[in-house]
């Protein structure tokens, strides 16, 4: 199972997620990201992985894709806790989300 709570703060929307992220709970975190993305016109993104217990290795791939499409429709994302897994350099990590505040010219 998967909670993810949304809260919008200065115009950056942060994602915490809690709990196993599979294939069924990205889908689910997925229709709310093309909610906040396309009918909200959310671009500013901190996307939690501190709580996280377990991802499947096969969510990495649709993780890396949902990133993509976020930023060719204009949006900034900040991730963090979870850099010692993702290690593409075009991403900004933080190890608090206030860190990320650094990160957005709002």
């Amino acid at each position: 199972m998967l909670n993810v709570q949304v809260d919008v703060v200065r115009g950056i929307t942060f994602i915490r997620l809690e709990g196993d992220l599979t294939n069924r709970t990205f889908d689910d975190l997925d229709l709310e990201l093309n909610n906040l993305l396309y009918n909200l016109g959310m671009n500013f993104y901190v996307i939690s992985f501190v709580d996280i217990f377990n991802i499947e290795n096969s969510v990495f791939h649709k993780i890396q894709n949902k990133l993509y499409e976020i930023f060719l429709c204009c949006g900034k994302v900040v991730m963090c806790g979870i850099k010692s897994t993702f290690k593409d350099k075009r991403l900004a990590y933080v190890n608090c989300e206030v860190e990320a505040f650094k990160y957005f010219n709002i």
